[in-house]
């Protein structure tokens, strides 16, 4: 047992948890001065919510990775029941995402963002052989993992949330970073790349054609109407002011009045205003951009980055080619929450429900990415040297 706890303290990753409570910091300060008009209810909210999700993370800590990737069907087929019920229950700004639970509400497809990662990793690091010397079949693993992910991407595809299924988008691709051969990942991306410069650059010189397009698709059927005013938002917020153009103009408005040291906690005009709609949600960085400039801005961002170095070095040191997948999975997917959500408060990327991690106010969210946390430092916990990239 001393055994135990000596090695419990020596190779537990306490500067990332550091880093994980500073960014928790700010999200306490910045969502109180979101909502300071309104009372001290929603940063209160949101301490239980850490606090909550502390507790998660050490269970995450203590309980062995292996042991929860061997046996993830079981909360996964309670997650997609979960996602089924949420289907049968009112809308809640416009989706079916949440299930009320007194006070509080749960939104399933956050915690299905970790049984995804652990189903991924269980079928894509399945290369070990049985007790006879056989080895899994690949294309068995690949068909049951899409299965699994068809499924349940599916349901939150139906409710809709675009949010989630981006981020799910962006998890698949960091795991194909790890497991695919580099030849075959590169020629991907730069496939990927080379669309997504297309698509901007038509839009920066066709705006009005492009958008022409996506109106004919939605007169068509094509594209929902939600789905439409997303792409005018993101083209020209100034024709939609009284829906989301209206958040990214005032977004706007908010982290260039910051300027490089900002207004000062609880002195923004836009913040203290409430001229940003849910800004101690989605758009809570425009709270940090307009009371702590540009200064702020970055320290904050600096801290993000200090988060995905811990957790890609976790990966780097993994025990096996689980962890590292997990890893993998973990820091791609902050990083895309993190470029999505700055990225639409300043009209560079469409707008949509992603969260910031750890700073957007949301029970749902913090549970579950401080259970992944937890799992990433389980991985360290129990990690040795392994390559991280295929060969």
């Amino acid at each position: 047992m001393g055994t135990y706890h000596s090695r419990w303290y020596k190779d537990l990753d306490l500067f990332l948890i550091f880093v994980v409570l500073a960014i928790c910091a700010a999200s306490v300060v910045a969502i109180s001065s979101a909502t300071h008009t309104s009372g001290n209810g929603y940063a209160i909210k949101q301490m239980a919510f850490i606090g909550i999700g502390l507790v998660a993370m050490i269970f995450f800590i203590r309980t062995d990775y292996r042991l929860l990737v061997r046996h993830v069907e079981i909360p996964y087929w309670f997650v997609i029941l979960l996602l089924i019920v949420v289907l049968f229950l009112p809308e809640i700004k416009g989706a079916h995402a949440w299930i009320p639970i007194g006070p509080f509400s749960l939104q399933p497809s956050e915690l299905f963002k970790v049984v995804f990662v652990l189903m991924m990793a269980k079928f894509l690091a399945n290369e070990d052989e049985d007790e006879n010397g056989h080895r899994p079949d690949p294309l068995r693993n690949y068909l049951f993992l899409a299965a699994y992910g068809i499924l349940g991407i599916g349901l939150i595809v139906i409710e809709p949330d675009l949010g989630q299924t981006m981020i799910l988008m962006a998890l698949i691709g960091s795991a194909m970073f790890v497991h695919l051969p580099s030849k075959v990942f590169w020629s991907l991306a730069l496939v990927a790349v080379i669309f997504i410069v297309i698509f901007f650059s038509v839009v920066a010189v066709y705006p009005d054609e492009t958008l022409a397009i996506f109106k004919a698709w939605n007169e068509k059927g094509i594209l929902e109407d939600h789905q439409y005013k997303r792409f005018l938002t993101f083209i020209h917020p100034e024709d939609d002011l009284a829906g989301g153009g209206y958040q990214v103009y005032q977004a706007k408005v908010a982290i260039g009045s910051g300027q490089l040291f900002g207004k000062g906690l609880y002195q923004g005009s836009q913040t203290q205003g409430n001229w940003v709609p849910e800004q101690q949600t989605d758009f809570i960085f425009t709270v940090i951009g307009e009371e702590l400039g540009f200064v702020g801005s970055v320290a904050v961002i600096f801290l993000y980055f200090l988060m995905f170095y811990r957790i890609i070095m976790n990966g780097l040191r993994a025990g096996d080619r689980t962890g590292m997948y997990i890893c993998a999975m973990v820091a791609g997917m902050f990083t895309f929450q993190l470029f999505e959500n700055i990225g639409m408060s300043l009209q560079l990327m469409p707008m949509t429900g992603v969260t910031l991690p750890f700073i957007s106010y949301g029970g749902s969210s913090v549970l579950a990415n401080f259970m992944l946390i937890g799992i990433v430092l389980n991985i360290g916990f129990r990690r040795r040297k392994l390559s991280f990239r295929n060969a």
